[in-house]
């Protein structure tokens, strides 16, 4: 895997918020050492399915030998695709 930065987009509207229908605030969750916040699945967004899910995770520093030490998930047949994403500050 290669990281390759990620040009800020323009907002050149950023000051019109008509386009926002919804403003969904992610529940916290700590899971073994570090924090993941989820916003879908949600009530307020129910035409997603239940099975997408959008986390944000950290920020949090991990020793490379040790691992994160997730608990393993119950439905060990599901896979998930990761893509991470950084904002710039």
């Amino acid at each position: 895997m290669r990281w390759n930065p990620a040009i800020a987009p323009d907002c050149s509207s950023a000051g019109n918020l008509d386009s926002i229908k919804t403003l969904i605030i992610p529940r916290a969750r700590d899971i073994g050492g570090f924090e993941v916040r989820r916003a879908l699945p949600s009530a307020r967004r129910q035409m997603v399915g239940p099975f997408n899910f959008f986390d944000q995770m950290g920020p949090a520093e991990f020793i490379t030998e040790g691992g994160i030490g997730v608990r393993p998930h119950p439905h060990i047949t599901l896979r998930a695709a990761k893509t991470s994403y950084q904002h710039a500050p």
